[in-house]
């Protein structure tokens, strides 16, 4: 869905993509003659070229045939290029090359920057209960009432889960748009039943805290 709505808004101009590829490229593992040679494959594509010859593209480039038909392997290599073979109307094959991969991999890298800010906090904490407390405060809006911090106190105490875990669990909260302490409470006990198969019992009752938490 993401990277059907960046192509839209490129197509409609709206988002540039040689400046999204001079911004992002060392963000993605470009080098600055890949994020040049996809520049000029862009723009062979707005000039409805859907096939490539290595030859066109020492044009523009102080590349030898060599060099840009690496590049080329390499791309693909790499997942940012593909190339398509169709059948025309005319009953022809017809080859096709395909930058989807590319503007996928940005859409990933803010993806995983929004990501790394939800769980990010500027404060200095002496433990972990209170930075996940910081984190929740923060995303919330408000200040935890007590019975949740008594929550957030059992996940680390004594269900053992880690504030990996839980900030992982609080990022899949938010992006379901369900920031509530059993919602995470959930998310944390199903990765738990996962991760430990030896489990036989996976419906373990919630805590007596969480529960006149959920009942209050």
């Amino acid at each position: 869905m993401e990277e059907l709505l960046i192509k839209n808004l490129i197509k409609d101009n709206l988002l540039d993509f040689d400046k999204l590829i001079k911004k992002n490229y060392r963000n993605i593992g470009l080098t600055e003659i890949e994020a040049f040679f996809l520049m000029e494959l862009y723009a062979l594509k707005e000039k409805g070229i859907k096939s490539l010859n290595p030859k066109n593209l020492t044009k523009n480039m102080s590349l030898s045939e060599n060099d840009v038909t690496d590049l080329l392997d390499s791309m693909m290599q790499r997942n940012y290029l593909s190339f398509d073979i169709k059948e025309n109307n005319k009953g022809k094959m017809t080859e096709s090359f395909s930058l989807d991969q590319t503007i996928k991999k940005i859409i990933d890298y803010y993806k995983n920057r929004i990501d790394k800010g939800i769980v990010n906090t500027t404060k200095k904490h002496e433990t972990d209960e209170s930075e996940i407390a910081d984190i929740l405060e923060t995303q919330l809006q408000r200040q935890l009432k007590p019975l949740e911090v008594e929550v957030i106190i059992k996940w680390i105490k004594e269900y053992n889960y880690s504030k990996e875990d839980i900030k992982d669990a609080i990022i899949d909260a938010v992006k379901a748009g369900k920031i509530t302490i059993s919602y995470i409470d959930g998310i944390l006990l199903k990765k738990k039943q996962n991760k430990d198969t030896s489990v036989v019992n996976t419906n373990r009752k919630k805590s007596k805290v969480l529960k006149d938490f959920l009942d209050s």
